[in-house]
């Protein structure tokens, strides 16, 4: 836990992602950065630059152009500020930035020095509340990050941590905030299939159990070439035509059973049978890309999810006397209530709702937030950045500062 005065956080920016405001190779770039460039420069220095997962695209985008539109993200940010350190919570479309550094750390680093890497009943743990910084004396292994920095202008120290940080701020009420921060992929059930087969008893098992699943569906699919544009073509035709009358879909899907009837791993009418079930079942899915994933920024679903995680993985975890099971830094607690910051649903809570957004766990009351997101897709239509911005958090509180407007 570090005790700061003052961050700003943004996620879901998906830099190398077409769809991002902030794609280098869209002509509407230039305006775009320089918007989100001319905010940052009015909110002037700050302690730290939070980016809450989803930063990289590192599963839809090319590699190529991932780390281009992160050398100019960093280029404008070099030139506003400035800010003592930026830190990287991975998310799950960049989760496997997170799973390459862990492994040439805790694997390829220790095999170099002569010893040897973690059991696989440690290895697991290896995955959660570690810390890896620029400004470590020896590390193990560097930050690539750091490559891409611009080289003639002074770089901040840069954090990589995953899944959770936890900050405190003094407030003008004369005691301090504690704010906790993750990305937030494991509050929807779409990441964490396995726990339908085997409940996690502690946040190490929650990663360990999806960690494949994570990795394969958004990293390894969105990487294997002809499969890869396979599928984002299946993708895409919704986005065009929606589930019902989809010509595209439905050539596909003649495509697949063609191929299974080929192979001789079904007869006709069960390839016939198959078809028709699974064309009821697809045209079934309701489909608006001007959606998101949630039509609102809380709501009751979602609340629940996250009293359910802060309980299960974050209360019962972080307390005094667990420490030494879990492989924990220090023997301590983290301090309760916290504001529970979170991204991935795209979709920021503002105004009148800050108010009003509460998870309740053990009778003590979580104020949540959100910080948004950064794609065309978010907004209810017009695609303007009304769901862009920046969470600004400091001794006054927390407040947001939309975007909305100025993007295009």
């Amino acid at each position: 836990m570090s005790r700061i005065r003052s961050a700003i956080v943004l996620s879901d920016l998906h830099l190398g992602r077409k769809m991002s405001y902030l794609y280098t190779k869209d002509e509407r770039f230039e305006k775009n950065s320089q918007a989100l460039q001319g905010l940052l420069s009015e909110l002037g220095p700050q302690n730290e630059v939070i980016l809450l997962g989803d930063f990289l695209e590192l599963a839809i985008g090319s590699l190529d152009e991932v780390y281009q539109d992160t050398r100019e993200f960093f280029s404008f940010l070099a030139e506003t500020g400035p800010y003592e350190r930026i830190v990287f919570i991975p998310g799950n479309h960049d989760h496997h930035f997170w799973r390459e550094l862990v492994e040439e750390v805790f694997i390829n680093e220790r095999l170099r020095r002569g010893s040897h890497p973690p059991g696989h009943h440690k290895y697991p743990r290896c995955f959660v509340d570690m810390r890896f910084s620029s400004a470590d004396s020896d590390p193990a292994s560097p930050i690539v990050l750091t490559e891409v920095w611009p080289d003639n202008k002074p770089m901040p120290e840069i954090v990589v941590k995953y899944p959770h940080h936890f900050v405190s701020i003094p407030s003008n009420e004369g005691k301090d905030k504690h704010y906790l921060f993750t990305h937030g992929h494991f509050l929807e059930d779409l990441f964490k299939p396995v726990n339908y087969i085997i409940q996690p008893a502690h946040l190490e098992e929650l990663e360990a159990f999806n960690n494949f699943w994570l990795e394969s569906f958004d990293y390894h699919i969105w990487h294997a070439g002809r499969l890869s544009n396979f599928i984002w073509k299946f993708v895409q035709s919704f986005q065009r035509w929606g589930a019902k009358d989809n010509p595209e879909m439905e050539n596909m899907i003649d495509e697949i059973f063609r191929q299974l009837r080929e192979k001789g791993y079904l007869s006709w009418l069960s390839a016939c049978v198959l078809k028709r079930f699974m064309m009821g079942k697809i045209k079934r899915i309701s489909w608006n890309e001007n959606s998101g994933l949630y039509k609102a920024a809380v709501d009751e679903k979602l609340i629940r999810s996250i009293e359910d995680y802060i309980g299960r993985y974050i209360v019962s975890r972080y307390q005094k006397g667990r420490a030494k099971d879990l492989d924990l830094p220090a023997d301590s607690d983290i301090p309760m209530p916290f504001t529970f910051v979170f991204g991935h649903t795209h979709i920021p809570i503002q105004d009148e709702d800050m108010e009003r957004s509460r998870a309740v766990v053990n009778s003590k009351v979580y104020p949540l937030l959100n910080t948004g997101g950064w794609l065309r897709t978010d907004g209810p239509g017009i695609a303007g950045g009304e769901n862009a911005g920046v969470l600004v958090i400091n001794e006054t509180g927390a407040f947001w500062k939309s975007l909305s407007g100025q993007l295009e």
